[in-house]
């Protein structure tokens, strides 16, 4: 059986790592990096040569257009980040979200928490929509405003911001997920202090140490990703993966 990943750049990914971790049992599975800046490439790629594939940026709306039945949460975010062929039909579905609503389950609660989300993509509406879904109130900034906006109008009960206006935010922010891929000038000025930090970026993160400084609470992007493909790597292969390997591959 064939697996892999799907995406451009990924040649720093850890993913097949991971996956040989979770699946040191079973020598039969295999998972490759499908590096290709064309979609339809990978695409077809998937299509001759592999069961079920991850899907990562900048592919996770492309993706979700190919699927031929989605579940649930792909349907609310129109991305997908697990392409598998089943009975004939590609399937698709997010383990994105059930992944990072397992590390803010615990910040739940009431008072609502106050919820940013810095990044419009698919990891980013992903977050948003696990924070919205625990019933936390969820701001959403980014970059293109019309993004945000569209996103927030579509998903509901979110509020677009534009990047200027974060600062002005935060004081009421209790929960801050950075999705960004690369960093912007506006991190380095915002307080942290007291609030929980979610960084999707575990190859070059740019929160990290400002969060050890000022006694946040740090989430990685390595904890988001190994929750992620805990939850995955069972809808591709229909085996459960060994949850405590994938974790000690990662404490590395």
């Amino acid at each position: 059986m064939k697996y892999g990943l799907i995406g451009y750049p990924i040649s720093h990914s850890k993913s097949p790592e991971l996956f040989r971790a979770a699946y040191t049992d079973h020598p039969e599975l295999s998972y490759d990096l499908i590096e290709e800046d064309d979609f339809e490439k990978a695409y077809r790629r998937f299509l001759q040569e592999y069961d079920a594939v991850n899907v990562t940026a900048p592919f996770k709306g492309d993706a979700f257009r190919k699927v031929e039945v989605a579940d649930t949460i792909a349907r609310e975010l129109f991305a997908v980040n697990i392409l598998k062929k089943k009975d004939g039909k590609i399937y698709g579905y997010n383990s994105d979200f059930w992944a990072l609503q397992r590390l803010l389950r615990p910040y739940a609660g009431t008072p609502r928490p106050n919820v940013l989300v810095i990044g419009c993509g698919g990891a980013a509406k992903a977050a948003a929509l696990a924070a919205l879904k625990l019933k936390m109130s969820v701001r959403v900034a980014n970059r293109d405003f019309r993004k945000a906006r569209e996103f927030c109008f579509t998903g509901g009960g979110m509020i677009p911001l534009r990047l200027e206006q974060v600062p002005a935010q935060m004081a009421s922010i209790q929960i801050l997920i950075y999705a960004l891929p690369v960093k912007i000038d506006l991190v380095d000025t915002l307080p942290l202090e007291g609030k929980v930090v979610v960084e999707a970026n575990y190859k070059d993160p740019c929160l990290k140490d400002r969060c050890a400084e000022a006694g946040a609470t740090y989430i990685s992007g390595m904890d988001w990703l190994v929750g992620q493909a805990i939850e995955g790597y069972q809808l591709m292969t229909g085996l459960q993966p060994d949850a405590e390997r994938v974790k000690a591959c990662c404490a590395l």
